[in-house]
């Protein structure tokens, strides 16, 4: 590898107790000196700790590089000054692809970082920024990963790479998200949710079972459409004919008992407080469904109909199922009507009769999942039972959450 050399570019470090006007007493100094240039600049606060960095070409006869010595002395800085050197290859090589990658959990005894940034260093992935997203406890980090440079992932291998991070994830009790590092990443507008085990804890029609004393039947039929073993339209309706006879509104009761999952008002509050529109795609119950949009003033929810004559369940659900692939085209449909990209969507479940929807979205996030749903998830939350955890994995920070 050739590289470049700018004989009058240096990179400065500056680092220590941060206050007001630093930034701007270093830049007055390059800004007096008509032969300095300033050629890139950043800078972080890591509890009150300044970390700064600039390129600069400053030309052997200039004082300038004397003055910002003394001013950083004066303001109690450390400075270290370095020569400039560019890797014409990497720069040759164009657009360095990049990936944001989210670490939540216990992070403190550095152990689940080690493993993470070993597992990229070995594929040489570089790691160009480190945020923390908590304030105290270190139980957050998004890492901004550059990949090989001229290196291009397809989505298959994209996706292999994150299956291989996400099981790392769960090895390390941590949980983990991997997206690209583009434009779409923070420009998510729409978020459809599913109900059962996600927006709330159960499944309601295991609760509907147990009032028509079918329970154990009917919970052995959800477990296994759940974990893919059987269709979805095939267990509903072998679920439904079981309910056969019970009076609807013995069913209707069940709404004041249901529990929500825990931070899951927090999370549709933030959301709408940032614009977002937030539905519900159920293949539950409209009864069910219908009520929690109108008490958490939901953006739209759709379920299925359970059919009811004289009072009472029919065993059968009037019109179109909401089945795995029915929830993939609402959620097609939703983008349209509030003029979204599907790559600024996102969708959140748990079972296999989400997998459509959660392929089909910009962000598809398996949430407590089965095996089969994480396989195909852009992330996986398992370590965390809070559903607002989830605006972590979606580039959100402590701060802006307080502001939010």
């Amino acid at each position: 590898m050739t590289t470049t050399q700018h004989p009058d570019r240096v990179v400065l470090h500056i680092a220590g107790t941060d206050r007001p006007g630093v930034t701007a007493r270093l830049a007055e100094v390059i800004a007096e000196d008509e032969n300095a240039q300033l050629i890139n600049i950043g800078q972080s606060v890591l509890h009150g700790y300044l970390m700064l960095s600039a390129i600069v070409d400053i030309p052997r006869n200039s004082y300038a590089l004397r003055r910002l010595l003394f001013a950083a002395a004066d303001m109690g800085l450390r400075f270290e000054v370095t020569p400039f050197r560019s890797e014409s290859l990497q720069e040759a090589a164009g657009e360095v692809s990049s990936l944001s990658i989210t670490v939540l959990g216990p992070l403190r005894d550095g152990a689940a970082t080690a493993a993470i940034t070993s597992f990229m260093a070995k594929r040489a992935m570089n790691i160009r920024e480190i945020r923390s997203l908590s304030d105290h406890e270190l139980d957050g980090l998004e890492l901004i990963v550059d990949l090989a440079p001229g290196a291009v992932l397809s989505a298959s291998e994209l996706g292999d790479l994150r299956g291989s991070l996400l099981r790392l994830g769960m090895e390390l009790g941590v949980d983990l998200a991997v997206q690209r590092d583009d434009m779409f990443r923070r420009s998510k507008r729409l978020v459809c949710m599913d109900v059962d085990s996600t927006f709330v804890k159960g499944e309601l029609i295991d609760e509907l079972a147990e009032l028509a004393n079918c329970k154990e039947q009917v919970a052995g039929i959800t477990a296994r459409a759940m974990r893919g073993e059987i269709d979805f339209k095939q267990a509903l309706a072998e679920r439904v004919k079981l309910l056969e006879g019970l009076p609807f509104e013995r069913a209707r009761s069940l709404i004041e008992r249901f529990e929500l999952t825990p931070g899951a008002d927090r999370f549709v509050k933030v959301l709408h407080s940032l614009g977002f529109r937030v539905g519900l795609v159920s293949g539950g119950f409209t009864f069910f469904v219908d009520e929690l949009k109108a008490r958490f003033g939901l953006d739209f929810a759709f379920a299925n109909e359970l059919e009811v004559m004289d009072g009472k369940l029919t065993g059968k659900v009037r019109g179109t199922v909401v089945d795995g692939e029915r929830k993939a085209q609402i959620l097609k449909d939703m983008a349209q009507v509030y003029t979204c990209r599907l790559e600024q969507t996102v969708a959140i479940g748990d079972g296999a009769n989400d997998i459509h929807m959660l392929q089909t979205a910009g962000l598809g996030i398996a949430f407590r999942a089965k095996p089969k749903l994480q396989e195909v998830a852009s992330m996986s939350l398992n370590h965390h039972e809070r559903l607002d955890t989830l605006l972590y994995l979606m580039g959100f920070n402590s701060r802006d959450l307080r502001l939010a």
